[in-house]
């Protein structure tokens, strides 16, 4: 092996690398060359497979990548004529895991996805066509959260045993906080952008264009007086990035009482929730960041970090109180539950589709619908909400399935139990959240593969320890 080679895998790893892989995110957003961003992200993500023997030197590029085309939504015909990345991408893939191939290890939290592969390719037997089941869309997600997602757990899993000359805690922490950062701009970006198009074509000052932020159209056609946000569309997803990233700030702070500067991290994600314009992405954010400030003043060691926590605490609990007052947010949630709201009719149609195929559900590719929600090219038709999808989709079979996967992973994170154990288990469950409301998990790529990541990492720690460290 040469010293170039050694070199490269070693900057692919580095922390400078990862500061410039977002770097460059940031500039091809920046510019509104997302497309051609995607190209280079998919080519350096093969360069990397084929030089690396660590697949963890490809997680961040592939993140960022993900992050850099959400304003991409509706672009099906768009990448499509990309297809031929395809190949170089595939090529890679199957060259990195033949040349740098592990012993195959099966670890527990396995057999839940094993159990939601056979619940998804059977969701829908005998109730829906063979033209909608082998649907384009349809075989991609069958795959994807089915064999596909197992197939990826036992290639990533078999490549944890490699030997590495740093640390994997670190270093995964470090791809997510970055991430979560990564996200943050994005939204921020798409804000400075948007703003500087509406003053130039209407004056119109930035106050009242915050204000109206949800909603501004196409710019072409005017300020509507309604209709949904075009700037705000990304809101979702970016939330959803958030959310996955927002408990390794905690991690940070709670490794060294003076590194408690990082809780101001944790802050600033939550005021881009606000920010993205995601109804659920910041309820449900405000969720999950109370709980990581709990959490941290429990765990937080030394005095002065334990008093920071618990006076945080004592503060945001009464900004909640405040806000649930002054804005009348328990008004604001209930109206959200209307018998009017898609989803609300959407939980009725799951049931109904539930009762007229009670054991395998109406599966992934049913367009019944699509009244309600008819979805982008090259997607499915959602039901928008993880237990609705799953009684829906899936029938009987589908709630055990995923019952046992959501238990056996709850249980793996109390066995393994310490403050990074701690750390993935909040990701998770920023993850499972989101699910509730949208597609999350039911997204092979990324998010289920991210979840399958993290669990990959909770089952390789050891049971929990008499004393946790840090």
């Amino acid at each position: 092996m040469t010293a170039a080679i050694l070199k490269l895998r070693k900057f692919f790893i580095s922390r400078a690398f990862m500061w410039l892989t977002a770097l460059f995110g940031a500039v091809f957003v920046s510019l509104g060359a997302e497309v051609a961003g995607a190209v280079f992200f998919v080519l350096l993500i093969s360069l990397i497979l084929v030089v690396c023997d660590d697949v963890m030197a490809t997680t961040l590029p592939f993140l960022v990548l993900c992050i850099s085309v959400l304003q991409c939504y509706n672009s099906f015909n768009v990448f499509i004529g990309y297809a031929w990345l395809a190949v170089p991408t595939v090529a890679a893939i199957v060259f990195h895991f033949i040349k740098y191939r592990r012993r195959i290890v099966i670890g527990k939290s396995f057999y839940g996805i094993l159990a939601v592969a056979v619940a998804v390719t059977l969701g829908g037997v005998g109730s829906i066509s063979a033209k909608d089941y082998f649907g384009g869309a349809s075989l991609y997600y069958i795959a994807g959260l089915g064999v596909g997602m197992a197939i990826c757990y036992i290639l990533i899993k078999s490549q944890m045993s490699l030997e590495r000359d740093y640390d994997l805690h670190e270093k995964f922490v470090d791809i997510m906080y970055i991430v979560g950062l990564f996200a943050c701009f994005h939204m921020l970006e798409i804000y400075a952008e948007n703003y500087i198009n509406i003053k130039h074509l209407y004056g119109i000052d930035f106050e009242e264009f915050f204000i109206r932020r949800e909603e501004i159209g196409a710019w072409e056609g005017g300020l509507p007086s309604t209709g949904g946000s075009a700037m705000l569309q990304p809101g979702n997803n970016i939330s959803t990035f958030i959310m996955l990233c927002m408990p390794f700030p905690v991690y940070r702070a709670l490794k060294n009482n003076k590194s408690i500067y990082h809780l101001a991290t944790l802050f600033f994600m939550l005021g881009i929730l606000y920010l993205s314009g995601s109804r659920s992405g910041f309820y449900l954010g405000i969720a999950e960041f109370a709980v990581c400030i709990i959490v941290y003043a429990i765990m937080a060691k030394g005095a002065f970090a334990k008093s920071v926590g618990w006076t945080l605490v004592g503060i945001c609990t009464a900004a909640g109180v405040f806000a649930v007052e002054k804005f009348e947010v328990i008004d604001k949630i209930k109206s959200f539950i209307s018998p009017n709201e898609v989803r609300y009719i959407l939980v009725e149609r799951s049931v109904e589709d539930f009762v007229s195929s009670p054991v395998f559900g109406k599966g992934l590719g049913y367009k019944g619908n699509a009244d309600l929600y008819s979805g982008k090219a090259g997607t499915m038709q959602w039901y928008h909400m993880m237990i609705p999808q799953v009684i829906g989709s899936m029938g009987a079979v589908g709630i055990l399935a995923y019952g046992y996967q959501i238990i056996g992973r709850v249980w793996l994170t109390v066995k393994k139990f310490s403050p990074y154990v701690m750390t993935l288990g909040l990701s998770y469950f920023g993850m499972l959240l989101m699910t509730q409301v949208n597609p999350g998990e039911f997204c092979p790529l990324p998010y289920e593969l991210m979840v399958v990541i993290l669990f990959i990492m909770i089952e390789n720690e050891p049971d929990r320890r008499l004393k946790n460290k840090i």
